[in-house]
Order: structure tokens, then sequence, then C-alpha cells
């Protein structure tokens, strides 16, 4: 079974179901996206949503989103909510999805990549590790609003 990577550039009816399956898997508290969320990301000129498909049914099984800002001292970029298919994981789509995002990053001339990692998800963590990602001393402040 081949896989393959794709940027939304689009919207179709059947995103919201789909996308919204992959979030619940990814946090079970995830605020659904509606038609207007997916819409707003997909114009938006600072997010490039990448889906993983099915080669031969082009079925969406995965997706991770790359987020580039500029800020005074450089560019940067932070790619947020990867997650494949429970029923696909362990084939390389996770791999295959951040060295897409990657390229795109390099093509956009970010200089810094940034990407968070709950501990306790060991094996996403060994994989950022492996493809290069190094796990940074630094304290992330959040307020929710």
């Amino acid at each position: 079974m081949d896989f393959y990577i794709d940027q939304l550039k689009t919207f179709s009816s059947e995103l919201p179901l789909v996308l919204n399956k992959l979030l619940k898997q990814l946090n079970e508290d995830a605020v659904p996206l509606n038609e207007t969320d997916i819409k707003n990301m997909i114009l938006s000129s600072a997010n490039y949503l990448f889906v993983a498909r099915r080669s031969d049914t082009k079925e969406i099984v995965g997706m991770l989103t790359l987020v580039v800002y500029r800020i005074p001292v450089w560019k940067k970029g932070w790619l947020e909510d990867l997650v494949v298919d429970k029923k696909y994981r362990n084939k390389g789509i996770a791999t295959k999805l951040i060295h897409h995002a990657i390229a795109k990053a390099k093509a956009e001339a970010v200089l810094s990549l940034n990407f968070t990692s709950s501990p306790q998800r060991e094996n996403a963590n060994r994989l950022y590790e492996r493809l290069g990602f190094k796990k940074r001393d630094t304290n992330t402040y959040r307020i929710l609003l």
C-alpha cells in the first residue's frame, strides 16, 4: 500500500468528517472543525495543511499543519497536530508528512522549525529525534483565553 502527501488548497464536503475523525485520535478534547474553520485554514497564507492519502483510494489517513510566520529576528515555523489514523500507523506516513513539511519550510526560507509533543507520546518523541529535531531547554507558557 502506497501513500502520498498533498497540501489541501480547496475545501471539499468530506473534510469536516475526515479531519475531525483524525483530530479525535490526537486529542479527545479537540474542538471539532466546521466548514468555516477548514476554509480559513486552507485560505490562510500562514497555514499549510498537509494530508497523507492512500494512493489507490485517495482516502485521507493522516495530517499535519505547518504554520509559517515572520518575527523581527527571522522567519519561523511550527508543526502542529500531526496525526495518522490508527489503522495506518507504523507505515512511515508520519515521517513522510514531516519530511514534506520540512521541505516546504525550507522553500519558504524558514530558519527554525518548532514542534511540541507531550512526554507520554514516547513513540512520537523518538520519531522526532530520529528526524533531527532536538529537545529544547526552554519553558513553554500558556494562557487560556
